[in-house]
């Protein structure tokens, strides 16, 4: 099948795995729950993509504090983060300006997304001492923290015009980052 044993100790790669699950539902709820525009919904989204900040570096630290952690792990992982740092801040920023991005928006986004999957990708062949580049957790965060205080405190007297512009200029920066090559020694937490 797989080649994954079931016994006893495999049982506790359970734990890690769910709060993995969890990250992926936050970052699916903040999709789902913008979709309708509301300030209300989009301020939601933008906190549930934070939290999810919160568990992505949870379900690391429980799977080494069990002896669990594996490959297969790993994987899960990124692809949880693509959903929930990836394509929920696009989504959010999309769904703040009722759909209504022009071509350079779009491009930037799909930027934001595809820098995202290339670092994701990269972090999972490699097996370093560093961090490489920008992880997307971070650039994730970033913007949903952006859009949580945009709808907050700036809708109501600045120019959607004005935060599309400081959206593209942040989005372009953290893109750069999440596929440059710049090395950071890891935590020991990590």
């Amino acid at each position: 099948m797989l080649g994954l044993k079931y016994n006893k100790i495999s049982k506790l790669h359970i734990l890690p795995n769910l709060i993995t699950y969890i990250n992926m539902s936050l970052g699916a709820v903040a999709i789902f729950i913008s979709s309708n525009g509301s300030p209300n919904n989009i301020k939601i989204a933008a906190m549930l993509i934070l939290i999810a900040g919160l568990t992505d570096k949870l379900d690391g630290f429980t799977a080494r504090k069990l002896g669990v952690a594996s490959k297969f792990g790993k994987e899960l992982d990124s692809l949880c983060d693509t959903i929930s740092f990836g394509v929920a801040p696009l989504v959010l920023w999309w769904n703040m300006n009722n759909g209504l991005l022009g071509i350079y928006e779009i491009l930037v986004s799909l930027f934001f997304i595809g820098s995202g999957v290339f670092r994701l990708a990269r972090f999972n062949v490699m097996e370093e001492e560093y961090i490489v580049g920008l992880p997307i957790t971070i650039a994730g965060m970033v913007m949903g923290l952006k859009h949580l205080l945009d709808i907050s405190h700036r809708f109501s007297f600045v120019n959607r015009a004005i935060i599309n512009i400081e959206n593209i200029i942040i989005m372009i920066s953290l893109s750069l980052l999440m596929v440059s090559s710049f090395k950071i020694k890891k935590p020991k937490i990590l």
